[in-house]
């Protein structure tokens, strides 16, 4: 597909391409919405086989953030970047610097935060060219690692999910497949263990399973796609997304479907297809906006409890999803699209009466 048809598909208000030759910095920036306010999404740096995925990584991330600054209540839009790397040693203190300096120029509109192969040293690096980066260390005035509050955020969602569809508030005896053992995954398995759950956790990453059993040692480990196979009561995908396919929806054996990975569904089918099959689906975008209500937070300048306070209401947000998926029929994560997509149909209204107002003004 053209590059202009995937923008125009999702509707995305900008995508901007950067380039040094320099540093070999090869990144795209996409705006979603700034309906709500600038676009605040996280940097993430990896190698992709295609530029053409990297393209459509960013523009799917892009437009989830809308939903997910929404559904959250924040009054920020929804934006992402790219960072393509050939190796990881290409993530240098000079490319940051080009990357920073390109996000600068943006004035504001698009704020970068850490994300899938980015740290708060990174980001650091790149606060020094340009003061729209968020997601700092205390050390250097922000609020510290955004997956410890993506995490809590993630097991509140798991908690709700659990009120639905098992009709329960205690979490004792749940049994868990935790898919991905990166740092959300593995601060949501200290949630899990806390709260009495039976935790299972698999990731082709040898090195982070066993940094979770060092830490868990009652984690159950699993190798690689067994852990599909596996009976249980929530599948908690945590990794990178895309990894629920068709065909996996078709046979996982859990009653849950919810965790920290962005777009972890394969298609909008796999959601159709877990539906018909009763499996509940938690949306993505509502229950892993820990780190991004964390990051709003040192926008504003708000303390981390108070952020803390802001996330464990993921729990009533999620229920709320859930009400409204049954009273309107519709599958959950098309309720979140929904309640989300109402708070920036009426930001665009009043902006658009605004605008109107002021014209009125000028020709009088």
């Amino acid at each position: 597909m053209a590059i202009f048809d995937l923008i125009r598909k999702q509707d995305h208000q900008a995508v901007v391409f950067c380039s040094d030759p320099e540093t070999g910095l090869r990144a795209i920036i996409a705006i979603h919405d700034t309906s709500l306010g600038p676009a605040l999404g996280g940097c993430r740096m990896k190698s992709y086989a295609t530029e053409q995925d990297a393209l459509v990584d960013v523009l799917n991330l892009s437009r989830a953030m809308t939903y997910k600054a929404s559904a959250a209540g924040l009054n920020l839009g929804g934006g992402k970047s790219v960072v393509m790397l050939d190796h990881p040693s290409q993530k240098t203190p000079a490319l940051l610097k080009a990357f920073a300096e390109r996000i600068a120029l943006l004035k504001g509109t698009y704020i970068g935060a850490g994300d899938v192969g980015s740290n708060t040293d990174d980001l650091k690096i790149m606060h020094q060219y340009c003061p729209h980066i968020v997601g700092l260390s205390k050390e250097d005035g922000g609020l510290g690692d955004s997956a410890i509050l993506t995490s809590l955020g993630v097991f509140m969602g798991l908690k709700a999910a659990v009120a639905e569809r098992l009709g329960q508030e205690s979490m004792q005896g749940i049994r868990v497949a935790v898919q991905g053992a990166g740092k959300v995954g593995y601060h949501l398995v200290g949630h899990l263990l806390e709260a009495g759950c039976h935790v299972l956790i698999s990731d082709p990453n040898d090195a982070a399973v066993q940094h979770i059993k060092d830490a868990y040692p009652a984690v159950e480990m699993c190798p690689g796609e067994a852990l599909y196979e596996k009976e249980v009561d929530i599948f908690s995908p945590n990794a990178i997304g895309g990894l629920l396919t068709q065909e996996v929806a078709r046979f996982l054996k859990a009653k849950i479907v919810a965790g920290g990975a962005n777009n972890p569904l394969g298609d909008e089918l796999v959601g159709t297809i877990l539906h018909q099959r009763n499996i509940l689906y938690a949306p993505d975008f509502v229950i892993n906006a820990g780190g991004l209500m964390m990051v709003a937070a040192e926008i504003q300048h708000v303390t981390f409890e108070q952020a803390e306070a802001q996330v464990r209401g993921i729990y009533d947000k999620t229920r709320e999803v859930f009400e409204y998926a049954k009273s309107h029929q519709m599958l959950p994560w098309n309720a979140a699209q929904a309640i989300a997509m109402h708070r920036i149909e009426n930001a665009r209204k009043q902006k658009a009466q605004g605008s109107a107002a002021r014209e009125t003004a000028v020709s009088r």
